[in-house]
């Protein structure tokens, strides 16, 4: 794993190999330039040697050599006695080679006891016409010398070579020299930079050792504390720049912790209870409220698994729900305490910023008291609609009974025979609000007993409805069209999924004209069944949709009551459809018609 290091000890090093490496440079051009002048001199100083010797020996050569092609013999000993005078003079070494190689007169040497220089590189150039000029270590003299040789020539025709050769151990020595002068220097230099190095590195890490420092402190919140700013125009812009992160991060972070306080004070005074729940099913936040369904403090509750604390069955089977589902789920619990509490729980799902899921959002309502002010609501609708169906009957009998003496041949008068009517249709009238009344009244009372349903198909249900109805659109001549599947089962109560579709069919007819044409679909839907309704009729304006399920609304009244309507059927229908733990909806098009539809969970 790779190990982190402190930034003087990047930098230092960097330093230090940089200078290392400059003068490593520099120490080596300067050792090859110093050893390169040397030599140049040297060569020009024999070469200039080698020429006036040649100018003294050009004769005595070319009369050896030419001695030597004619008899085949030469006289090399006053040739000898006059090399060896010439490079005392010279201070240098002078030989003299023959074309074939074969040495005749050296100053340093016996001629005859030398080997064959023909193969000499310095030999080889001059027999060419060339200046021959070579470097190489002398095994005779045991020391490293320059050779420099130049042909001897009579009319163009190369006859001997003359060669001189010089020592140069001593600019060997004058190299090493200077060498050691240098890499003197060389470590001398070294160590300044290093010390240099050292010094510029700690005044470029300092000052940013000092904001780590600080800014490990600005991390532990100690956000009140400067940083020092340094001469450095970019260090001092970097650490004006981190006081001003830290004093607006420290007015952000009050102004956090104060609308946290504000917040937690809400959360925790809330009548609503409130439970946040992740995806591993463990409360991530609960408030008092929330906690109080469970008879825990809410500080005991946060990381339990919601199931641990949940001892009712019907909150357990709603967690379930709202935890698996992505859509909003809403229901009405009672719990049994010391005493009895009814919650309204609804769910929703909660996002990241990324748009994924985290958890679950769960808030519950305590609606006791307002159930026990529908219960009695509900209980005075009901007692009073019992009561009043007695006297109802009584009225509708006693007219009947007048209207029957009329035909018999009894006094009544039209007149009165026109009040009776309109008493019995009153009555009549009165009366059907009262079975719907009583109707709804039931349906409230069993909302929350509906575990016994048994399955049933739907169509079936559905073409019962249509066959009660089959007067009442033969008289007006409206048309009923059924899409429907072969079978279509689900939990439901068979006579409420009757009087729901009745109550559905009837509206769609009686408020389509002549002739028109009614439609009834179901099929399956998100693990729904869905059921729709489609008429032809004037449809409803878009203000009253959310209303139209209300008990007693009318889209238009005087409409309704000439149509007979009691302004409960769609109450009616919207209880069952809830009763069935379903919905239902309308859609609709002014002047087009309405779609009423029914969904009805399939397994739940």
């Amino acid at each position: 794993m790779f190990k982190s290091k402190k930034l003087i000890w990047q930098i230092f090093p960097s330093f230090l190999i940089i200078t290392l490496v400059s003068l490593a440079i520099v120490t080596w051009y300067s050792s090859v330039f110093f050893k390169n002048f040397f030599l140049e001199n040297v060569e020009k100083d024999l070469s200039i040697r080698l020429k006036l010797a040649k100018k003294e020996l050009s004769k005595p050569i070319i009369f050896s050599a030419q001695d030597s092609i004619n008899t085949g013999k030469e006289k090399t000993a006053g040739l000898n006695r006059l090399v060896r005078e010439i490079s005392t003079r010279a201070h240098a070494r002078f030989t003299i080679i023959l074309t074939s190689g074969r040495v005749i007169a050296d100053s340093n040497a016996n001629a005859e006891e030398l080997e064959n220089h023909k193969t000499r590189p310095e030999i080889q150039l001059a027999l060419k016409g060339e200046k021959g000029v070579s470097i190489r270590y002398s095994s005779t003299l045991n020391k490293n010398m320059m050779y420099i040789a130049l042909p001897v020539k009579e009319n163009n025709q190369i006859l001997a070579v003359l060669r001189a050769s010089l020592s140069i151990s001593s600019i060997d020595n004058k190299i090493k020299t200077i060498q050691k002068n240098i890499f003197l220097a060389l470590a001398f230099t070294l160590v300044m930079a290093a010390i240099i190095s050292l010094y510029v590195s700690r005044r470029i890490t300092r000052p940013l050792e000092e904001m780590k420092s600080g800014a490990e402190n600005f991390a532990k919140g100690n956000l009140h504390q400067r940083l020092a700013v340094p001469d450095s125009e970019e260090l001092g812009a970097l650490a004006q720049t981190m006081n001003n992160m830290a004093m607006n991060l420290d007015d952000k972070i009050k102004a956090v912790q104060n609308r946290k306080t504000e917040l937690e004070t809400i959360y925790a005074s809330m009548a609503e209870g409130v439970i946040a729940i992740d995806n591993n099913e463990r409360i991530m936040t609960i408030n008092n409220a929330g906690a109080g369904i469970f008879d825990f403090p809410a500080s005991m509750l946060e990381q339990r698994n919601i199931y641990e604390i949940s001892r009712n069955l019907a909150l357990e089977k709603f967690f379930k729900q709202a935890l698996e589902t992505h859509e909003p789920v809403e229901k009405i619990i009672n719990l049994e305490k010391e005493k009895k509490y009814i919650l309204s729980i609804h769910s929703t799902v909660l996002y990241d910023s990324n748009n994924k899921r985290i958890g679950t959002l769960i808030i519950s309502h305590d609606i006791t008291r307002i159930k026990l002010l529908e219960n009695m609501l509900k209980d005075f609708a009901a007692n009073v609609s019992h009561e009043l169906k007695t006297p109802l009957t009584a009225i509708r009998g006693f007219v009947e009974t007048l209207q029957s003496m009329d035909m018999d041949g009894g006094k009544n008068s039209g007149k009165d025979m026109e009040f009776l009517n309109i008493i019995e249709k009153n009555v009549i009238r009165m009366t059907a609000i009262i079975d719907d009344l009583l109707s709804l009244s039931q349906l409230e009372r069993m909302e929350n007993n509906n575990e016994n349903l048994e399955t049933h198909d739907i169509v079936k249900i559905i073409d019962k409805a249509v066959n009660e109805c089959r007067d009442l659109s033969e008289k007006k001549k409206i048309t009923i069209k059924k899409e429907l599947p072969d079978t279509l089962n689900a939990k439901v109560d068979p006579l409420l999924m009757e009087q729901t579709m009745i109550n559905l069919i009837d509206n769609a007819i009686k408020y389509s004209s002549d002739k028109a044409e009614v439609l009834i679909s179901a099929d399956k839907k998100d693990n729904c069944a869905v059921i729709r309704v489609k008429d032809q009729g004037t449809g409803i304006p878009k203000e009253h949709l959310s209303k139209i399920f209300n008990r007693f609304y009318r889209v238009d009244k005087a409409r309704s009551r000439n149509t007979g309507g009691t302004g409960l059927g769609l109450a009616i229908v919207k209880h069952i459809a809830m009763y069935h733990n379903g919905r239902a909806d309308v859609t609709s098009i002014p002047g087009k018609g309405s779609t009423f539809k029914i969904t009805l969970p399939l397994a739940w």
